[in-house]
């Protein structure tokens, strides 16, 4: 992903500890779902979060090639303007997406 700092290199994660790996290649994106589609089409080898590509992985489209490994995880914000935080709609959004969150693959 050429927008994200760092992206030369590849953070794994096993049980013991992270890895950090030279990563680069001719091809780089700045779209997830650009990755995506390069990867479908057989473009190389990269990281991509499990809910991005879980039904490839699930209907045999990609498959995983270091199965030992995973990403770290990623942190997710809710920006919410302070003057709208005890309106009930966006309480009530709030609170579903912290319940459903649990629900994404790969989480």
């Amino acid at each position: 992903m050429s927008n994200i700092a760092g992206s030369d290199s590849l953070v794994l994660q096993d049980e013991a500890s992270l890895h950090a790996v030279p990563f680069g290649g001719r091809l780089r994106v700045d779209h997830g779902l650009a990755a995506r589609e390069a990867l479908t089409a057989g473009r190389g080898h990269g990281p991509a979060h499990q809910w991005l590509v879980d039904d490839l992985l699930a209907d045999g489209r990609l498959e995983v090639i270091l199965p030992a490994y995973s990403l770290p995880s990623v942190p997710l914000s809710m920006l919410i303007v302070p003057e709208r935080a005890g309106i009930a709609r966006v309480r009530l959004l709030v609170d579903f997406l912290a319940e459903q969150i649990g629900d994404i693959p790969g989480n």
